[in-house]
């Protein structure tokens, strides 16, 4: 017999998404998702980018962590910004 775990129900009556497929835990992730690549380089732009440009992070202990939909938001946000300058 299987058992599925059921969602909760958000506010306007959708399941919630598992935050596991919104987190992104580590350097290497953020990378893998922002730039496509997971290499050192990449990595140290995460870095980079959360101390210098005001990237969304978090930590989970050492580990820098992020959410898709936050870093989707973020590079909306810079790109308002841009076109507005």
């Amino acid at each position: 017999m299987e058992h599925d775990t059921p969602r909760r129900d958000g506010a306007n009556g959708g399941a919630l998404p598992a935050l596991s497929d919104d987190l992104l835990n580590g350097a290497k992730a953020i990378a893998q998702f922002m730039y496509g690549e997971a290499t050192i380089t990449a990595q140290r732009r995460v870095y980079h980018a959360a101390e210098h440009l005001g990237m969304p992070t978090f930590r989970i202990g050492k580990t820098i962590c992020s959410r898709r939909s936050t870093i989707l938001r973020w590079i909306e946000e810079q790109e308002r910004r841009s076109s507005a300058a």
